[in-house]
């Protein structure tokens, strides 16, 4: 249950754009802030940051996703990078980024909608209600659905739908190696 309190704090949430400079600027020295880095190295790597938005309690940055949309039919939403900041944990940051990233999954009509995650994060990702399809050769775990909805839970799984089933098989880098 939410508090009072907790919902107030809540409503001076708002998600901006973010860029690479207010992304530092909010690294930590925890440990668990150690995935930023990775997650600069890859968005700068890929040439992400247009895609990359923040959730931020006033100025301050609480987390950051990127999602990408492919431009073929059936269209797919990739979300690519996920981050909340350490001292942001335990208050729905991810949960509300994701939700934020599926909205415009739906907003730019995509059909589908794709995470890759590593083990560390599959609990998370698990807890807000993806499904988790197969294990990856890089040990990552897929998750995939056709988007019949708005919440990750309710979404359709089917490994028999045609596209799932092509990106679950598919050979080499994102096909999987084990199916669950």
């Amino acid at each position: 249950m939410i508090s009072q309190e907790a919902k107030k704090k809540e409503n001076t949430y708002k998600f901006k754009t973010c860029n690479l400079k207010t992304f530092k600027k909010n690294i930590s020295e925890f440990k668990e802030d150690k995935f930023a880095n990775t997650f600069i190295s890859k968005a700068n790597l890929q040439n992400q940051w247009k895609y990359c938005v923040g959730l931020y309690d006033q100025d301050e940055l609480m987390g950051a996703i990127i999602t990408t949309f492919s431009i073929n039919e059936p269209k797919i939403a990739n979300l690519q990078l996920l981050h909340t900041f350490y001292k942001h944990r335990k208050k729905g940051v991810g949960k509300k980024l994701c939700q934020f990233s599926l909205n415009q999954a739906i907003k730019n009509k995509c059909w589908y909608y794709r995470v890759s995650s590593e083990k560390v994060s599959v609990k998370f990702y698990e807890k807000i209600g993806f499904k988790m399809l197969g294990e990856q050769k890089s040990k990552c775990q897929l998750s995939m659905f056709r988007i019949s909805c708005n919440t990750f839970s309710d979404c359709n799984y089917d490994i028999n739908d045609p596209i799932i089933k092509k990106a679950l098989y598919r050979k080499g880098k994102g096909g999987c190696v084990t199916i669950f």
